[in-house]
Parts: structure tokens; sequence; C-alpha cells
């Protein structure tokens, strides 16, 4: 028998079915009728006047502009990450050192959740954990918490970088149907705004597709930060070798620090291993 999904998984389910039912019917498009064009006569010049001969002008050669190469993006993996294991999923994540990446047991987050009274005076991140570790189900759906305690800006912001990793049945969900649903549910929240949903190719070897969103959230209404305080979110989902199950994974990170971790993010996605 299969585990109940938590709320936001049904919704996107419930939403697919909500969209396939109550799409909008075709409407004909009217063709434009044909308009007649009047016939030109041309007057023949007159039999008395010469008709001086027109040269015809030769073709000038016309200089071909070298073609760029477009920049090749840097896929390789740097020497120094480290990696993460889930082999009851077949997953593997390469990660930065820095990085605290961690599978979702009560006893790693009661680690972390020391750590974090220890390091960080703000609330944000405690309560992030609190809310995993109260609510009844929450942890099987992670695969994998990663957060950015080594960041001198944390004291200033109070607010952990984190990304985290969840792995669902696809059911037969395509990648751009889960763009833009998810886009919907995110967007529907005040706190959130979609800067962009769609499938994007080059992200993983061999040029496979995954589903991208891009959003911004609004830290005080949100996490109860600053005034002003702008996160950076980055949603990616990709398929299993099969196309079985869908690996959802999310980032978010202050404004300011977030094209570092956009670079970091991408790698980890080219890298990854899910079997």
């Amino acid at each position: 028998m299969r585990k109940p999904y938590s709320h936001w998984i049904l919704c996107i389910l419930a939403g697919l079915l909500l969209l396939s039912a109550c799409g909008p019917a075709a409407t004909a498009i009217p063709q434009p009728a044909a308009t007649p064009i009047p016939a030109t006569v041309t007057p023949a010049p007159p039999t008395d006047t010469p008709v001086p001969p027109t040269a015809t002008p030769q073709p000038t050669a016309t200089p071909t502009a070298e073609l760029t190469a477009a920049p090749v993006p840097d896929t390789s993996l740097p020497a120094d990450w480290v990696t993460f294991t889930d082999e009851a999923r077949g997953l593997v994540f390469h990660h930065p050192t820095t990085w605290d990446v961690t599978a979702p047991f009560e006893e790693n987050l009661t680690a972390l959740f020391e750590q974090a009274e220890d390091e960080i005076a703000g609330e944000s991140y405690q309560t992030i954990l609190r809310q995993l570790l109260d609510t009844p189900g929450a942890l099987n759906l992670f695969v994998a918490l990663g957060f950015l305690f080594d960041d001198p800006t944390v004291a200033d912001s109070h607010f952990v970088s984190n990304f985290t990793a969840i792995v669902v049945p696809s059911d037969g969900l395509t990648l751009d149907r889960y763009a833009g649903i998810v886009s919907d549910q995110m967007g529907s929240l005040d706190s959130f705004s979609i800067q962009s949903a769609q499938v994007e190719s080059g992200l993983r070897p061999g040029g496979l597709d995954v589903a991208s969103l891009r959003y911004t959230i609004d830290g005080a209404a949100f996490y109860g930060l600053p005034a002003g305080t702008q996160i950076d979110g980055w949603q990616v989902g990709l398929y299993d070798a099969d196309a079985d199950r869908l690996l959802i994974l999310s980032l978010t990170g202050i404004e300011s620090n977030f094209p570092a971790l956009d670079e970091m993010f991408r790698t980890l996605i080219y890298h990854l291993e899910f079997e």
C-alpha cells in the first residue's frame, strides 16, 4: 500500500486532473479573405526613342564574419568535493565540504539543531527543524537536507542557505506539466513571486530535460527576517532512468549570495547519480 503524500503533492495531482478535465475548448481562427490584385499595364516606350542599354551590376564580395564558438560551461567535478549516498533510492550527491548534507533521520537533525543553537542567532533555521521533527510523516519524503553553516553572512541575515531533495512517484506527470502546476501553486502564495517555469536541457549529461522553476520569497513575510530581505529560490525536477520516480531539488539563499549558490547547484545537478 502506497504511503500518503504530503498535502502539496496531493494538490499537484488534483490540479493535474482539474487541468486535464477543464481545458479550454478549441477556437476556430478565421482565415483572411483573398484580396484581388488589379492588373497593372506598363506602357511601352515610343518606337522612335532609343532605349539605352542597362548595365547589370556585378555582385560584390561580402566579407564573411568568423563564427565565434559559444562558451562551454565547466561541468568538471571539483576535486575537493565529497559524496553523500542514499543507497535505498540509488542516489549519489557530490557537494562542497563547506555544506553539511545529511539524511533526514531524527538523530541527524537533532545534532544539526544543537549546532544551529550554538552558531545561529536567528530563529528561522530552528523553526524549520522543529517543523520537520514535529510534522508526522514529513521526514519520509526527504532524501537529503543540505545546509551552508560556513557562511559569514548568516550572523547578519539570520538565514542559512539550504537545499532539499525529495523523491516521489512520477505517476505519469510530465516535466512541463509539473513546472506549470508548481508555478501556479507557488504563485498563489503572497510571499512568493515566480520568475520562470520551464523545461530546460543542458543541466544533465546528454542534454536530458529537467523542469526548472526560479522564484523569489519575501524573507520578512515568510521567514520573519528583516524587512527588505529577499530569498532567491531554484527548484529542479528530474526523472530517474525509467521515469518512474521524480527527484525534486530545491535551493534557497539570500539574494546577494545566490550567484555562487547557483553555480554550486548546477554542478551538483549535473553530477548527481539517480538510478
